[in-house]
């Protein structure tokens, strides 16, 4: 429709609007208005500072016209997601499925002959470092490719390399891309993303496209828009276009709930003859903790009904025209809001050592509480033991998957019985870079993890705790069911160069990669460096400025990473077999 056409829906959807809908309407008028100024300026800009002639008269179009050719609807679209950030906050503002969206007018033009696919990659390219002009460090933007067309087809086309290649070619931290697979995903483009992945780029990201889809038509969505969905910058979905989902409300402190429990048994508060005695009782401040979470963001989604105003985004949304309602007000076609438990592979192998030492060993919870609070202080061994005897996550230990089965089970049903806004709360298990900030006030933790380190990094094991080669450690992340998990969760695997140096190795990549998605994974992240690289890299960060690793979700400059988190990275499990 363009913003012309916009503005004509909402006038004629003004003259059979109720008094309140024609508030709503004049807001959205105003905002496009506004939208249509600013590229007014965007061209005025460009006619003073282009040396080409093609931008200002793009600009022009656009400003009123809907898009009739590639260029401009990548301008439109890119002006678009900059007044979405700077006029109304909505920083989580991205690409999303640009090899879709964009592809009828690329097709048109390759038709036309009016573009090719080198000029293509080169419009691309350029979209992808404007982002890195003005977007800040740390934070996250995703472009979302391949997957399935409305109609269940796997949707992959030129545009989806060319979104990839663009990535490759510009080398720079934003975008990330991810790669929505099902098994009707070309092995081209599988082997395609392989090789990417082997250059250390960290992209893409491989995101389990059966189960997402299932997992959003289990929350009411059709089946036409469960296909259209992205990743909210790191891996939390939303569906495309029609949505208001919160994601990452809040982040929960997983160690932190353990280590409070054991407080509460250690000073006699709550007793515990058993080891499942103790697990109600971890349990008991879970719920406590996420009613409250609940309670709290579902008083926040009910007040936002009434003093929530975004008209431009509202503009932009399915629904929210067809019902004179601001997408914060009722007006998207799907609404939840999504947690986020951090430190999950923390609270297992905690509860797998303070079975075995206090409940089948001999040590009190009180002891267990003083060895802690001293940070095992002259318990080295003790500590030793834990990392090294007990079973613990990552490693395709049967009692130690079926205890992460167990509590990822827990944690879901607990935030599935609360209800935010108009939905059920939905669970996720991802981290982004609280795992580094929660990790930092956290006291130590049963699972021999010290004070103040970083927790987990995702729904995989603690870092370096998977010693049994990368194969075990997706068997054990698979282990429970990701599907009820919209919130997002992501599965860390490191290599050495040398693994993926050949074909055997780039094909053993695709092997993983292809196993940990059939039996359920929802998304999984490749780092290809070596230890002795990322510590060169502490050492001289000058000389690897450009160095990017993938961290809980999201990619970044390894040499803009506070200390904890480099250090987290570089005590991740560096495979060197496949």
């Amino acid at each position: 429709l363009g913003i012309g056409g916009l503005q004509e829906e909402i006038a004629t959807r003004r003259a059979a609007a109720t008094p309140g809908q024609d508030d709503f309407y004049r807001a959205c008028a105003a905002a496009l208005d506004g939208l249509s100024l600013y590229i007014l300026r965007v061209a005025d800009e460009c006619d003073r500072n282009c040396t080409s002639g093609e931008l200002a008269p793009i600009c022009r179009r656009i400003a009123t016209q809907p898009p009739a050719t590639f260029h401009e609807a990548l301008q439109l679209m890119f002006l678009t997601i900059i007044a979405l950030w700077f006029a109304e906050d909505h920083g989580l503002t991205t690409p999303g499925r640009m090899d879709q969206s964009l592809r009828r007018l690329y097709e048109a033009d390759l038709a036309a002959g009016r573009i090719d696919a080198d000029e293509a990659l080169e419009l691309i390219s350029c979209l992808y470092i404007q982002f890195n002009n003005i977007i800040g460090p740390g934070l996250a933007l995703s472009v979302m490719v391949g997957g399935r067309d409305h109609q269940g087809h796997d949707a992959t086309c030129e545009l989806t390399y060319l979104c990839l290649a663009a990535r490759q070619a510009t080398q720079l931290v934003y975008p990330t891309v991810g790669l929505a697979w099902h098994e009707g995903t070309p092995a081209a483009l599988t082997d395609y993303a392989c090789r990417m992945l082997r250059t250390g780029i960290g992209d893409p990201a491989f995101f389990n496209d059966e189960l997402i889809v299932s997992g959003l038509r289990d929350h009411g969505v059709s089946e036409a828009d469960s296909y259209n969905y992205m990743n909210s910058t790191c891996v939390e979905i939303k569906t495309v276009g029609n949505a208001h989902m919160w994601v990452t409300a809040p982040y929960v402190n997983c160690a932190r709930h353990l280590l409070e429990a054991i407080d509460q048994v250690a000073d006699g508060e709550a007793g515990c003859a058993t080891f499942e005695d103790f697990e109600r009782v971890v349990r008991t401040h879970f719920e406590a903790i996420v009613g409250e979470a609940a309670r709290n963001l579902d008083a926040i989604w009910h007040k936002r009904a009434h003093t929530g105003c975004f008209p431009l985004a509202s503009c932009l949304i399915d629904d929210c025209l067809e019902k004179g309602l601001d997408f914060d007000r009722g007006g998207a076609r799907y609404n939840w809001v999504e947690n986020s438990f951090v430190g999950l592979a923390n609270l297992i192998d905690g509860l797998i050592a303070i079975e075995h030492l206090v409940y089948d060993g001999d040590l009190s919870m009180r002891q267990l509480r003083d060895i802690l609070q001293r940070n095992f202080a002259d318990e080295e061994p003790l500590r030793q033991r834990i990392l090294n005897r007990l079973p613990s996550y990552g490693n395709a230990d049967e009692a130690a998957d079926a205890m992460a089965a167990k509590w990822a089970h827990i944690l879901i049903e607990i935030t599935g019985t609360h209800q935010v806004g108009p939905h059920a709360y939905v669970p996720g298990f991802f981290c982004w870079v609280m795992h580094g900030r929660l990790g930092a006030e956290t006291g130590a933790t049963p699972d021999g993890r010290k004070a103040g380190t970083a927790l987990a990094d995702g729904a995989g094991s603690a870092q370096g705790r998977d010693r049994c080669g990368p194969t075990a450690s997706a068997l054990s992340t698979t282990a429970w069911n990701h599907r009820p998990a919209l919130g997002g969760l992501v599965h860390n695997v490191r290599f050495s160069q040398s693994v993926l140096a050949d074909e055997p190795g780039l094909q053993a990549l695709g092997d993983l990669v292809r196993t940990y998605l059939r039996r359920g994974g929802f998304e999984i992240q490749v780092n290809v460096v070596s230890s002795d690289v990322l510590r060169a890299a502490q050492l001289n960060p000058e000389e690897h400025a450009d160095l990017l690793v993938r961290v809980a979700g999201y990619s970044d400059y390894f040499v803009h990473l506070d200390e904890q988190l480099q250090d987290e990275v570089i005590s991740r499990t560096e495979h060197a077999t496949l």
